[in-house]
Protein backbone atom coordinates (compact mmCIF):
# COMPACT_ATOMS: atom_id res chain seq x y z
CA UNK A 1 0.00 0.00 0.00
CA UNK A 2 2.96 2.74 1.07
CA UNK A 3 4.25 1.46 -1.98
CA UNK A 4 1.07 2.42 -4.53
CA UNK A 5 0.65 5.65 -2.69
CA UNK A 6 4.21 6.70 -2.94
CA UNK A 7 4.07 5.92 -7.09
CA UNK A 8 0.97 7.86 -7.31
CA UNK A 9 2.51 10.93 -5.46
CA UNK A 10 5.71 11.14 -7.63
CA UNK A 11 3.38 10.49 -10.91
CA UNK A 12 1.48 13.43 -9.65
CA UNK A 13 4.76 15.42 -8.72
CA UNK A 14 5.90 14.47 -12.16
CA UNK A 15 3.27 15.77 -13.86
CA UNK A 16 3.16 19.19 -12.26
CA UNK A 17 6.67 19.84 -13.29
CA UNK A 18 5.74 18.66 -16.64
CA UNK A 19 2.54 21.47 -16.72
CA UNK A 20 5.23 24.39 -14.91
CA UNK A 21 7.66 23.45 -17.62
CA UNK A 22 5.37 23.95 -20.41
CA UNK A 23 3.81 27.30 -19.17
CA UNK A 24 7.27 28.36 -18.96
CA UNK A 25 8.01 28.18 -21.85
CA UNK A 26 4.75 29.70 -23.42
CA UNK A 27 4.10 33.57 -23.07
CA UNK A 28 0.53 32.51 -22.07
CA UNK A 29 -0.52 33.10 -25.55
CA UNK A 30 -2.15 30.22 -28.08
CA UNK A 31 -3.39 30.28 -31.82
CA UNK A 32 -6.72 28.54 -32.28
CA UNK A 33 -7.41 27.41 -35.66
CA UNK A 34 -11.30 26.02 -36.42
CA UNK A 35 -12.19 24.86 -39.61
CA UNK A 36 -15.53 26.63 -40.64
CA UNK A 37 -15.13 25.01 -44.51
CA UNK A 38 -18.55 23.07 -43.98
CA UNK A 39 -18.28 20.44 -45.84
CA UNK A 40 -14.64 19.76 -46.24
CA UNK A 41 -11.92 18.06 -44.23
CA UNK A 42 -9.04 20.31 -43.36
CA UNK A 43 -5.80 19.48 -43.57
CA UNK A 44 -3.13 21.26 -41.38
CA UNK A 45 0.64 21.52 -41.04
CA UNK A 46 2.34 24.50 -39.06
CA UNK A 47 5.76 25.50 -38.31
CA UNK A 48 7.89 28.13 -37.08
CA UNK A 49 11.68 28.73 -38.00
CA UNK A 50 12.50 26.23 -34.91
CA UNK A 51 9.45 24.04 -34.16
CA UNK A 52 7.35 21.93 -36.21
CA UNK A 53 3.58 21.00 -35.27
CA UNK A 54 2.78 18.07 -37.65
CA UNK A 55 0.38 17.27 -40.03
CA UNK A 56 -3.08 17.33 -38.47
CA UNK A 57 -7.07 16.93 -39.90
CA UNK A 58 -9.66 18.39 -38.86
CA UNK A 59 -13.27 18.40 -39.35
CA UNK A 60 -16.20 20.93 -39.97
CA UNK A 61 -16.49 23.00 -36.63
CA UNK A 62 -13.21 21.16 -35.26
CA UNK A 63 -10.35 22.96 -33.61
CA UNK A 64 -6.84 23.47 -33.33
CA UNK A 65 -4.45 25.27 -30.36
CA UNK A 66 -0.95 25.49 -29.63
CA UNK A 67 1.16 27.39 -27.30
CA UNK A 68 3.41 30.11 -28.46
CA UNK A 69 6.93 30.16 -26.81
CA UNK A 70 8.76 33.19 -25.57
CA UNK A 71 11.44 33.25 -28.35
CA UNK A 72 10.90 36.29 -30.76
CA UNK A 73 10.82 37.27 -33.23
CA UNK A 74 8.20 34.49 -34.64
CA UNK A 75 6.14 33.50 -36.90
CA UNK A 76 3.84 30.47 -36.82
CA UNK A 77 3.21 29.72 -40.75
CA UNK A 78 0.26 26.86 -41.55
CA UNK A 79 0.23 25.19 -44.86
CA UNK A 80 -3.64 24.17 -45.30
CA UNK A 81 -5.13 21.77 -47.45
CA UNK A 82 -8.42 21.56 -48.67
CA UNK A 83 -10.36 20.14 -52.03
CA UNK A 84 -6.97 19.36 -53.65
CA UNK A 85 -5.71 23.53 -53.35
CA UNK A 86 -3.26 24.83 -50.69
CA UNK A 87 -2.85 27.25 -49.15
CA UNK A 88 -0.66 29.42 -46.64
CA UNK A 89 -1.34 31.66 -43.64
CA UNK A 90 1.15 33.82 -40.95
CA UNK A 91 -1.09 32.74 -38.25
CA UNK A 92 1.30 34.17 -35.56
CA UNK A 93 3.63 36.81 -36.62
CA UNK A 94 5.26 38.35 -33.12
CA UNK A 95 5.53 41.65 -35.38
CA UNK A 96 2.05 42.36 -36.42
CA UNK A 97 0.30 40.18 -33.81
CA UNK A 98 2.48 41.74 -30.77
CA UNK A 99 -0.09 44.22 -29.46
CA UNK A 100 -3.51 41.53 -30.44
CA UNK A 101 -4.77 40.64 -27.37
CA UNK A 102 -4.14 37.04 -25.20
CA UNK A 103 -5.01 34.49 -27.69
CA UNK A 104 -5.62 34.31 -31.83
CA UNK A 105 -8.77 32.27 -33.15
CA UNK A 106 -8.85 31.90 -36.52
CA UNK A 107 -11.62 30.77 -38.60
CA UNK A 108 -10.68 28.76 -41.85
CA UNK A 109 -13.27 29.55 -44.41
CA UNK A 110 -13.33 29.19 -48.01
CA UNK A 111 -13.07 32.87 -49.37
CA UNK A 112 -10.52 34.08 -46.53
CA UNK A 113 -9.74 33.20 -42.73
CA UNK A 114 -10.98 35.36 -39.71
CA UNK A 115 -10.18 36.61 -36.29
CA UNK A 116 -12.10 36.19 -33.62
CA UNK A 117 -12.97 40.04 -32.47
CA UNK A 118 -12.76 39.99 -28.42
CA UNK A 119 -15.58 42.98 -28.26
CA UNK A 120 -18.41 41.57 -30.78
CA UNK A 121 -16.72 37.62 -30.03
CA UNK A 122 -17.00 36.73 -33.67
CA UNK A 123 -14.92 36.08 -36.51
CA UNK A 124 -15.50 39.65 -38.35
CA UNK A 125 -11.84 40.86 -38.49
CA UNK A 126 -11.86 39.03 -42.25
CA UNK A 127 -9.03 41.76 -43.65
CA UNK A 128 -6.21 38.70 -44.12
CA UNK A 129 -5.48 36.47 -47.64
CA UNK A 130 -4.17 33.14 -48.19
CA UNK A 131 -0.72 32.97 -49.79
Amino acid sequence: MIMVGSSINTLLFSIFLLVVSLVALSDGRSVYIRNDLKSDLLTILCKSEDKHLGIQVLNYERELNFPIEAKSPTTFTCTMDWNGRLHKLDVFNSKRDGKVGKDLKWSIKNDRPCLLNSITNKYDLCNYSYN
